[in-house]
């Protein structure tokens, strides 16, 4: 399984904003190629009953719940059928975003576009109340960025989230054991391991480059290995395609 993580579909510079052709292109191949999207619902059932990953499984996770989300990468999925998952922050839909917290655009969803997402049969997890690095935080201030997001998500949508996504992927056994108590599963940013359903709270994902082509993309989906090794294929693709490119214009 792959867990491919994206934050914007945007064509903004950096790394967090994968432009919207790219985009478009990588969901027409996820929706025709030999993958398998699943949703939130299935990964639950298979941690749950210890079921067997379809092939080529696939799941979409989008991070910080900017209003993006809803605008940009909500119609492309349904364009498609593919599910996803939003990971919004409880604190960002009551008014309590701090402003010391930095994010490539400063537009986030309102409770009416989490709702809208939500009502379009795709999941919403939570992402923390206010988006800090949970490790260095007490007992106390950790317990509230988990259990607000919670109460936030439960009381908007009529029924609490079951997947936590780590802001900033920071996570240690404490953190674990904190989000444990109130999530059934957790996801990580990329790590030197691949999603192990045996490990629920430190799943493993992709982070999608805003620079990659599309033989990238299939590059990084291409073997069932940890998501640096991903990162390195999809690298090594696109660094094939040029010295490809290069050699012909010679």
């Amino acid at each position: 399984m792959h867990i491919l993580m994206y934050h914007l579909v945007q064509d903004l510079p950096g790394p967090m904003a994968v432009p919207p052709a790219n985009f478009l292109a990588q969901m027409e191949l996820l929706a025709s190629g030999p993958y398998t999207v699943i949703d939130e619902d299935d990964l639950h059932t298979m941690v749950r009953r210890g079921t067997p990953l379809p092939a080529n499984a696939v799941l979409l996770t989008f991070d910080d719940g900017y209003a993006n989300t809803t605008t940009a990468v909500l119609p492309v999925l349904g364009r498609f059928g593919l599910p996803a998952v939003m990971a919004a922050c409880g604190g960002y839909l009551t008014g309590d975003r701090p402003l010391t917290v930095r994010h490539p655009v400063q537009e986030m969803a309102d409770a009416d576009q989490v709702r809208q997402w939500a009502a379009s049969g795709r999941a919403v997890a939570a992402h923390s109340y206010t988006h800090p690095r949970l490790t260095p935080l007490s007992d106390r201030a950790l317990a509230w960025q988990t259990g607000g997001d919670h109460e936030v998500l439960t009381d908007l949508l009529g029924r609490p989230p079951r997947t936590f996504a780590y802001p900033y992927g920071a996570y240690d056994r404490r953190v674990q054991r904190a989000v444990a108590e109130l999530y059934p599963l957790a996801l990580a940013t990329d790590e030197h391991h691949r999603p192990d359903l045996q490990h629920p709270y430190a799943l493993s994902r992709i982070q999608v480059d805003s620079g990659w082509s599309l033989t990238a993309f299939e590059a990084a989906l291409a073997h069932d290995t940890d998501p640096a090794a991903a990162q390195r294929a999809a690298r090594a693709a696109d660094h094939h395609t040029a010295n490809v490119c290069e050699e012909k214009a010679r």
